[in-house]
């Protein structure tokens, strides 16, 4: 199985690849991983270069990764949600250096930043802070710049030959990351399943969330969650993420998909369903994949 994740090689995605990988077909296979930008991995998917596209798309401390959601609004007639990863999160600092007073500058991408906010500033106060696009990509700056360090998984200081220089630095115990799995077809009804829903309205009045959310209410629909992203093309206007419990194929999904449909089109808005897909347990072990 052909697979795109963001790179460079070494970051939490490639984990969540290889656990993917090792559930669905048996074995991890490394070499089948490729590595590329978030938007340029439904890229891959949508030109039948790679099979899915595997994405980070929620950490359950600093929240849902934007880029995400919005690469999958973006690419919604051709690549769809199909399942989805659960990943175990544990941030090292480490670098070529051999002692947390050498260190003068800390890379990593924002959202792991975000995570090891106050273990940080209590560890290596004043010290700058410096985003990067990936863990592995710090994990890079770390081996080329003899001052700075990484924050990062430790299969990726491994990875890139780094010390480690300290553990544990994840602000709460028991962090995970959701990924998202993506496919040109969504998955079928399993009864244990969650469906990805994108909503924009074209004209704003009072009262629009509440008519979106008492459509599900009045099917019986569980949200699990709700967010919203800027709308690029227009200021100051907004996109409307759903995610809930059900496949769209069910009936009482279907029917609140409907009137939802009817609500937005007589605003001049749009609706997408960005993929059903069934949930998985979010206890995966992640000794498993560093043992392939």
């Amino acid at each position: 199985m052909r697979i795109a994740t963001l790179g460079p090689k070494g970051t939490f995605s490639e984990e969540a690849a290889l656990v993917y990988q090792q559930r669905t077909t048996g074995r991890a296979e490394p070499g089948r991983i490729k590595f590329f930008s978030i938007p340029e991995c439904l890229q891959q998917v949508e030109s039948y270069k790679a099979d899915r596209a595997v994405l980070p798309a929620e950490n359950m401390v600093d929240g849902i990764i934007g880029i995400t959601f919005d690469s999958l609004i973006e690419f919604h007639d051709f690549v769809k949600v199909c399942d989805e990863v659960h990943v175990q999160i544990k941030y090292v600092l480490a670098g070529g250096i051999k002692s947390l007073g050498e260190v003068e500058k800390i890379y990593s991408h924002p959202s792991a930043l975000n995570q090891c906010v106050h273990n940080l500033e209590k560890l290596l106060p004043s010290r700058p802070q410096i985003p990067a696009s990936s863990t592995a990509e710090a994990a890079v700056k770390a081996v080329e710049e003899p001052s700075a360090a990484a924050l990062c998984s430790p299969r990726t200081a491994e990875e890139y030959g780094l010390n480690i220089l300290h553990a544990n630095l994840a602000d709460y115990p028991n962090n995970q990351t959701r990924f998202f799995v993506c496919g040109l077809t969504d998955s079928p009804p399993t009864g244990n399943d969650r469906t990805l829903l994108a909503v924009r309205f074209g004209e704003n009045r009072p009262g629009q969330l509440h008519e979106i959310t008492g459509y599900f209410a009045g099917c019986g629909i569980d949200l699990t969650f709700v967010q919203s992203r800027p709308y690029k093309v227009r200021p100051q206007e907004y996109v409307l993420l759903f995610e809930m419990i059900g496949h769209k194929s069910d009936p009482e999904l279907k029917s609140a998909l409907q009137k939802i449909e009817q609500a937005v089109r007589a605003s001049n808005g749009w609706k997408k369903v960005l993929g059903s897909y069934p949930g998985q347990n979010n206890h995966t072990p992640r000794d498993k994949t560093r043992q392939q």
